[in-house]
């Protein structure tokens, strides 16, 4: 009798947050049918207890929130020891070079409000690709 090896299933786990349901309900039918599991909030504040409690490989967060708005939230979890290797997609209106390279320096990927599924679709079609994201999960693992 032959044995066949399984291949390992690869869940892929995003948070949504965004403030506006039907956008929100956008974003989270795109990850579904890209083969992710997908919860979606409304307030990033919210997210903290989540991201305690649930493995989430990514988050996706429109940058102009109420309360903690997204690039204050990207920085708490790009400065966390426990969420740092979580990969972020920040939505946004803003056309600003300032905003834009903050948040470069926090690791997140920046989607133009205006064409967000195009530019999330392309975020996601390199997600196993990125080999600064291999050698960082390889550092904090070592």
């Amino acid at each position: 009798m032959e044995t066949k090896m399984l291949k390992p299933l690869n869940f892929r786990y995003a948070l949504v947050i965004e403030e506006m349901d039907s956008v929100r309900t956008s974003i989270v039918n795109v990850l579904r049918a890209q083969g992710w599991f997908v919860h979606g909030i409304p307030r990033a504040e919210q997210a903290f207890h989540i991201l305690a409690h649930s493995p989430y490989n990514l988050v996706v967060i429109d940058s102009e929130l109420p309360g903690i708005g997204g690039i204050d939230f990207v920085r708490i979890l790009h400065n966390s020891r426990e969420w740092r290797m979580i990969r972020l997609v920040v939505i946004t209106s803003s056309q600003s070079e300032d905003f834009a390279t903050q948040v470069a320096e926090c690791g997140a990927f920046l989607a133009s409000k205006s064409r967000w599924q195009d530019d999330l679709l392309s975020f996601l079609s390199g997600y196993d690709e990125d080999p600064i994201y291999d050698r960082a999960k390889d550092e904090i693992t070592l």
